[in-house]
């Protein structure tokens, strides 16, 4: 991460601090109803972006999301189980073990396992009162090379990789809205380095009706990426690296013991270093179990 990008990442971190004690408010709680109908492991949250993975002591949820990411002249297809644990009530715990069902570039094609990942979640706020409740975590993993970076497409990065992020949220009985920033950072193996990414996220939700225990809601987020260029052998790939922002609107509907989320998302930013092809369309959808 050059100055510049250091200096972006902690004005994100620090705003949401400065507005996790803007919104400190008095030890109340909003009512029963709406998005706060169920437990706060099965209210609304992002389908794509990171985070807000937070669940009370010893619940467990299992998951089962895919998705697809189309493009021009390319094609990539994940299955992706993943065990999210409350280790506390302000402390989880994410294993992820990602599986690439179909890659495709042009005329090459993989599969196989991706990087799997294991994530730690705190929250550090926690703030309520009659009409909202809100919530801020810090996010951090660690990614092995469970994949190949030899295969073509790539199912992984050839090294381990570090994430860190912090994520900030606001739920009222309608409405729900996040916005969280984070980086990937990669390490170099054989004088291969996949280049470090930069999250920038956030989101807006409405509750849309609760019916005979059902709670369902529509999210629209936003996910931007900027990737630097790879380095290869030690030199830079100048086909590599650049800026999208995918936009997706997703439906959530949810129990107390399941949830499930669709969503279909356009890029409708891509600029990217060099010669690559673009991307077109996201397809993604998420299946929860919660375990009390």
């Amino acid at each position: 991460m050059n100055k510049h990008q250091d200096w972006l990442f902690l004005l994100a971190c620090a705003l949401l601090l400065i507005a996790c004690n803007c919104r400190a408010g008095q030890a109340l709680t909003p009512p029963q109803e709406g998005n706060f109908a169920l437990p706060t492991s099965q209210q609304p949250g992002p389908l794509i972006s990171f985070g807000q993975n937070i669940l009370n002591k010893n619940e467990i949820q299992l998951f089962i999301s895919a998705d697809d990411y189309a493009g021009v002249n390319k094609h990539f297809i994940d299955v992706i189980p993943a065990v999210l644990y409350g280790i506390s009530d302000n402390l989880s715990l994410l294993i992820n073990t990602p599986y690439a069902a179909s890659f495709e570039t042009g005329s090459s094609k993989s599969t196989g396992f991706e990087d799997a990942f294991a994530q730690l979640e705190y929250v550090f706020y926690n703030g309520s009162n009659s009409s909202f409740s809100d919530q801020a975590t810090i996010v951090i993993n660690v990614a092995a090379p469970t994949g190949s970076i030899r295969k073509d497409p790539a199912t992984g990065n050839g090294s381990f990789s570090y994430f860190l992020g912090t994520t900030f949220n606001s739920t009222s009985v309608k409405w729900y809205y996040f916005v969280s920033p984070g980086a990937i950072f990669t390490t170099v193996k054989n004088g291969t380095k996949v280049g470090n990414s930069y999250l920038y996220q956030a989101g807006l939700g409405r509750n849309i009706a609760n019916w005979n225990g059902w709670l369902f809601a529509w999210v629209l987020e936003g996910d931007g990426t900027y990737t630097e260029k790879n380095k290869i052998g030690g030199m830079i790939d100048p086909n590599s690296g650049g800026n999208v922002v995918y936009v997706t609107p997703s439906l959530w509907a949810a129990t107390k013991k399941f949830l499930f989320q669709f969503g279909v998302g356009l890029p409708v930013t891509q600029h990217l270093f060099g010669s690559q092809s673009h991307g077109t369309l996201l397809v993604a959808t998420n299946i929860g179990w919660s375990f009390y």
